[in-house]
């Protein structure tokens, strides 16, 4: 055990939020916390965090990069617009090294996004029989709203467009082979609608993992929908006789528990039954007569390990007793005993394996345990928080545990417009759901009060523990990686021959960015393959790679890697009810915050339908007008098969190609190149433009090697309007009238010259950006603001912090914190206060 966590060493993840509900419009400012999945204690192995944020459908709306900054934190932000659909959306978070495992390893918050035109219409559905139901009504006045509907299933088939006179009546069958969620579209509002079944999936775990005869048994049950979410439910055990043996009337999420002892010569079933009427009914599996399963009991000072025999069996001395935490072994024993004691100081707080194996290291039962040592949380309940208003500004005081020294995060909110997140938090994600298979609702649930221990145990024996696999390693079959936590950016490929895709050895491959000055060259490895690393660029830059034989022949193939992303799993439970009225309050002010930072755009309209195509014009093409020209796909139709190159030596741009620079001037000035929306060797010495470049370089390489056909359009712009241009603009003389810029712009953006050129533009890391936290006299829109702080690397020494920050003029306002202190200890603190 101990070989399995040396040979593969895992990281956890958590991502701090500012809040959990968002109006569509705002940032989403975030925190990455990452641990060493053993010790819990902060980790800064892996230098980059990837985030997603996820519609309800599970498509990607971003995908972001983000570093560490210079003191190691990872910290950015998503955008949202103001035209996204309402509902719940996932934050997807986790390093390259963490996909190396399965894609339920990965963090994932649930975040809910609300349409500011929430406040127009209700929309309200109900699926009974086979027919969905949809209705539409103005929230203040219950009145049907007429217009156009368009709803689109999670497999992405448009399910209905028309007209909504009494609302509208969709078969199953057309809302798609997931149906947990459809988009429903009324005019210009849009939102995601989960979707509720009849149908229950009734789960049964016997505590250890099967029943014993004759021995008083635990056995615990799970109904859920097919929504993912649990449906509480009463149990009643019968025998074959129709006989009640026993019955449970509470449950918790879906979850619930009976106990009986079973019977020789009976087989028994349980029967679940929902407040709705609802029922499902599973045979029990029969009961073992000759193999033991383990119960674990828990007290206030001590964890007992009971091996339950069967019914006039004896307790065998070839069997093994094993406790381990995180994959670490703390016991391993040969036993007779019955019982078998732990003091609880033995376990950090977190999940506890109790494994019962034979002779042969095969495992007969197992449960899991979780340790909560709620009199040893003083670093997660703060001392006090102390609000004091000082003039304009406020000041919070935190007074945690003496000892805690830690970075952590905090978010100041509205208390009165922002909901608490009660969903998720530090605690649970990293103690209970990175360490669980499967989905658990609420998780921060059941640590928000003490005496929820026995539903925390309960959640034990219906999930099961996912780490590394036991089984195997017990018996040698050690599971390594060959990874490694992400440290740079990494680009990599194969060269072959134009013939064969076999890789061709000591082929010349060379990169070059068009910012940061990034210039690189190796050589392909027996098998022909290449890799840059030791780097790192921000997103939206763009590289040009061109190889060569090792004779110098362009007759190669250049083969990129294609970057690979986790799955996505598509199901996912909608945790956020729809409440049954709008906040209109809420709405109204966020609606107000969007028109002042980007104008009135929210309007409630028909769908309008665009009948005739219009010819796309490129983002450069207005600053062509004031100085240039613009020669579109139709223009160039006639010159055949030329390059941009050869057109561009003869074509009548007012551009004169120097044969001396070997490259295009304009009064004698070198011209910016701008290829698909990106600056090429932006950062030289712009006073000499692009210069000292002859036909073998990658620039007038790729113009050779691009054909006229592939081009979308070319824009020429001239003069000192071409200073305002991307790249340009914090240049010196970047107004000079001799500037002059060659823009192209190809009709696939992830355009590929000749097979020995390619153009590619990966994901980078997101440059950085500030919350506004002003010290002083904010402009009018501030009071608008639902977060008003934002601070993702506060530092908490010796137990204290203290935060200033400008009220925004709400009555309450939510503090909180979170954070992992350099032992490993994790601060959780949620506080309201006026």
């Amino acid at each position: 055990m101990w070989q399995q966590v040396s040979a593969f060493p895992q990281e956890k993840l958590y991502t701090q939020t500012d809040r959990a509900e968002y109006v569509c419009g705002d940032t989403i400012w975030m925190r990455h916390h990452v641990v060493d999945a053993l010790t819990g204690m902060p980790s800064q192995a892996s230098r980059y965090v990837y985030v997603e944020l996820l519609n309800p459908f599970g498509e990607p709306v971003h995908r972001y990069m983000m570093r560490q900054d210079d003191n190691g934190i990872i910290h950015g932000y998503a955008v949202t617009s103001p035209d996204m659909p309402s509902g719940q959306y996932t934050l997807r978070a986790y390093t390259k090294y963490m996909t190396g495992t399965t894609p339920d390893y990965l963090f994932q918050r649930q975040l809910r996004l609300r349409n500011v035109m929430e406040n127009s219409v209700k929309i309200t559905s109900k699926l009974n029989n086979g027919t969905l139901h949809i209705s539409f009504a103005a929230p203040k006045t219950g009145k049907t709203i007429h217009s156009e509907i368009k709803v689109t299933s999670t497999d992405g088939d448009i399910a209905f467009t028309g007209n909504s006179e009494r609302g509208i009546n969709i078969h199953a069958l057309d809302i798609g082979s997931k149906r947990h969620c459809i988009l429903v579209q009324i005019g210009n509002y849009g939102e995601y609608v989960p979707l509720t079944h009849a149908q229950i999936d009734l789960q049964i775990m016997p505590e250890g993992g099967h029943l014993v005869m004759g021995q008083r048994c635990r056995m615990a049950y799970k109904a859920v929908e097919n929504t993912g979410r649990g449906i509480d439910m009463t149990a009643v055990v019968t025998d074959e006789k129709e006989r009640v043996v026993a019955t449970s009337s509470t449950s918790h999420r879906g979850m619930g528990m009976v106990s009986f002892a079973p019977q020789p010569g009976h087989s028994y079933r349980l029967t679940c039954t929902a407040a709705d009427g609802r029922t499902a009914v599973r045979t029990l599996p029969k009961a073992m007569t000759d193999i033991p399963t383990l119960s674990v009991v828990q007290n206030s000072s001590k964890i007992t390990v009971g091996i339950v025999e069967p019914d006039g069996m004896q307790p065998k001395a070839d069997r093994w007793l094993i406790v381990h935490q995180g994959g670490a072994p703390l016991y391993a024993k040969q036993t007779k005993s019955t019982t078998v004691s732990f003091p609880r100081s033995l376990f950090r707080d977190g999940i506890v394996n109790f494994l019962l194996v034979n002779d042969k290291m095969k495992i007969i039962s197992e449960r899991i345990a979780f340790v909560w040592n709620e009199k040893r949380n003083e670093y997660i309940e703060p001392k006090a928080i102390n609000l004091l208003a000082n003039g304009n500004l406020h000041t919070a005081t935190v007074d945690l545990s003496d000892s805690t020294t830690a970075s952590c995060a905090v978010s100041i909110t509205d208390a009165e417009e922002i909901t608490a997140d009660t969903i998720q938090n530090i605690v649970s994600a990293l103690l209970l759901t990175q360490e669980l298979r499967g989905y658990v609702e609420a998780p921060a649930w059941y640590f928000a009060k003490p005496g929820r221990a026995g539903k925390l145990d309960l959640l034990m024996m219906t999930q099961g523990w996912r780490r590394y696999d036991i089984h195997k390693t017990l018996v040698g079959d050690i599971h390594t990686t060959t990874s490694k936590p992400e440290t740079s950016m990494c680009i990599s490929g194969k060269v072959t021959s134009d013939v064969s895709p076999h890789g061709l050895k000591s082929a010349s491959v060379t990169i070059s960015a068009n910012k940061g000055g990034y210039i690189n060259a190796t050589t392909t490895d027996n098998k022909g393959i290449f890799r840059f690393n030791g780097f790192e660029l921000p997103d939206s830059t763009g590289y040009m790679l061109m190889a060569r034989s090792n004779k110098g022949s362009t007759n190669v193939v250049l083969r990129m890697d294609s970057t690979a992303y986790p799955n996505i799993r598509q199901s996912i439970p909608q945790e956020f009810a729809m409440p049954d009225s709008p906040n209109f309050v809420t709405l109204k002010r966020a609606s107000d915050r969007i028109a002042i930072n980007q104008g009135v755009r929210t309007i409630f309209l028909p769908e309008v339908t665009v009948e005739t195509q219009r010819r796309p014009k490129t983002e450069f093409e207005v600053l062509t007008k004031v100085n240039g020209m613009s020669i579109t796909a139709e223009m160039l139709k006639k010159e055949n098969n030329k390059s941009v190159f050869d057109y561009l030596v003869s074509a009548p741009t007012g551009l004169i190609f120097d044969y001396s620079s070997k490259w295009f001037e304009y009064r004698g000035k070198s011209s910016y190149l701008i290829f698909n929306g990106a600056l090429w060797n932006g950062d030289e010495d712009h006073s000499k433009g692009i210069i000292s470049i002859d036909p073998h370089t990658p620039m007038v390489t790729a113009l050779q090697n691009i054909n006229i056909k592939d081009v979308a359009q070319i824009d020429i712009i001239k003069g000192a309007v071409a200073g305002t241009l991307p790249g340009i603009t914090a240049t010196p003389n970047s107004l000079a009238m001799e500037n002059s810029a060659i823009i192209i712009t190809t009709k696939d953006d992830n355009f590929t010259a000749k097979k020995n050129v390619v153009l590619i533009r990966p994901l980078g890391y997101q440059q950085p950006a500030a919350f506004y936290n002003p010290q002083y006299d904010a402009p009018g829109d501030y009071a608008l603001r639902q977060t008003v702080y934002w601070n993702p690397s506060v530092l908490v020494k010796d137990g204290k912090a203290s935060i200033q920050f400008l009220p925004n003029g709400a009555k309450r306002y939510r503090i909180t914190i979170e954070g992992v202190d350099r032992s490993g200890k994790l601060i959780s603190v949620q506080k309201e206060t006026e």
